[in-house]
């Protein structure tokens, strides 16, 4: 069986990649928040928890109310997995029922 790829996490104790084809749909927000590409981000290290979860939100960096605490990186990680796990489920429906239409169910 391939190893799926990862895309690289920076600096956190837990997190440290999640899926590629999780955070690729967002490859735009990567770009406006970053002025780089997913591939050049990764090639730098990754992304941090925090913007790895505004980029897989779609939303800008919050440059004027971001703080950094301990209770605020275990919210960010906690968001981060809980997008991660919402698209994993949804690969798997997608999977299952992409199977039931090869098997004529």
């Amino acid at each position: 069986m391939a190893t799926e790829p990862m895309f690289p996490i920076l600096n956190d104790p837990i997190i440290r990649c999640i899926p590629w084809a999780a955070i690729t749909p967002h490859e735009a927000q990567a770009q406006r928040n970053h002025s780089q590409t997913l591939r050049g981000l990764a090639g730098r290290g990754g992304l941090s928890i925090h913007e790895a979860y505004h980029i897989m939100k779609d939303q800008e960096w919050p440059w004027r109310t971001f703080v950094r605490s301990p209770a605020n990186d275990a919210q960010y990680r906690v968001s981060l997995m809980a997008l991660v796990r919402d698209f994993e489920k949804s690969r798997a429906a997608l999977s299952k029922s992409s199977e039931g239409e090869a098997d004529g169910r």
